[in-house]
């Protein structure tokens, strides 16, 4: 038993080169013929040879493309018939076909050695292009969450000026809107710490990006609340600053003149108050910001 359709390859061999999600050859792809009852690893070379694809054969995995979207990627150790649900409907269109392209670890491996090994020019265009990565793959988040992405992020952040980290926010941004990537980033503190300590840039972008993602995190879920007034502990503990002073600084700067800034961050304050669900750790907070004057900037 067999099921013959087309393949096609992404030449996604160096991340951040490719620019079109594109299975190629895209006029007149060629047609295979996969058992179905042998796993796809002792098949893959066939497709490889066919399609003459760039990849190394051991990097190479097997993606659907359906209904003209990129679907799931195959599990290589099972045969077709071993991932019926996967295949569902697939027949229903001769445009459909079984897609070549780099294994996720492979190219997340890949993507975190060329952030870390990267420096000027080169290191800009990596993190510009990191949120495009993350947009056209949303299976690579889970794994660039597995493989300690985000420390590689935060790394990268700290060490580096706000055009950088502008770029960093925007895909982090990006990462969180999976709930792979958000939760990853919820067990994740060192994130979480990081965005927070950014409220004391001097680049008000920076400030008000990363005031965003605070507000995307604890809106997500009302635990997520008592996980950032951790971050601020810690971040707090760490320098000997004022619980919450990273936020009281903007709120009661004489020559802000930002609302839209303002306003996130008194909205910040007020959700993160409101997600609290025992009196101790509430009033904890609420005295802290008292004795930094939060009562002067409300009036």
């Amino acid at each position: 038993m067999s099921l013959t359709c087309r393949v096609q390859y992404v030449d996604d061999t160096d991340p951040f080169e490719y620019s079109a999600n594109v299975p190629e050859p895209q006029r007149a792809p060629p047609v295979h013929s996969f058992s179905l009852t042998l796993p796809l690893i002792n098949q893959i070379a066939g497709v490889h040879r066919v399609l003459r694809a760039p990849h190394r054969l051991d990097d190479a995995a097997l993606q659907l493309y359906k209904d003209g979207d990129f679907g799931s990627y195959l599990d290589m150790e099972a045969s077709i018939s071993e991932q019926p649900e996967e295949f569902e409907g697939f027949q229903n269109d001769k445009r459909n076909s079984i897609v070549l392209r780099t294994q996720l670890s492979v190219k997340v491996h890949t993507i975190i050695d060329k952030l870390m090994n990267s420096e000027g020019k080169e290191l800009r265009r990596c993190l510009f292009a990191l949120k495009h990565i993350f947009q056209e793959d949303k299976d690579l988040v889970h794994e660039f969450i597995q493989n300690d992405g985000l420390r590689c992020l935060i790394k990268l952040g700290s060490d580096v000026d706000q055009n950088y980290q502008n770029y960093i926010l925007r895909a982090l941004g990006q990462v969180m809107l999976y709930v792979d990537g958000m939760n990853g980033v919820i067990e994740d503190n060192p994130t979480i710490q990081w965005l927070y300590s950014l409220l004391t840039s001097r680049f008000r972008l920076v400030v008000k990006t990363a005031l965003k993602l605070l507000l995307v995190f604890i809106e997500y879920v009302e635990s997520n609340c008592l996980i950032f007034i951790q971050a601020v502990h810690a971040v707090h503990q760490s320098n000997g600053t004022p619980l919450w002073s990273n936020v009281m600084k903007l709120l009661t700067e004489p020559d802000m003149v930002d609302t839209e800034l303002l306003v996130y961050a008194m909205t910040l304050i007020n959700k993160t108050l409101n997600g609290i669900p025992d009196q101790d750790t509430y009033y904890d907070q609420v005295d802290a910001i008292e004795e930094q004057g939060i009562e002067q900037v409300v009036q």
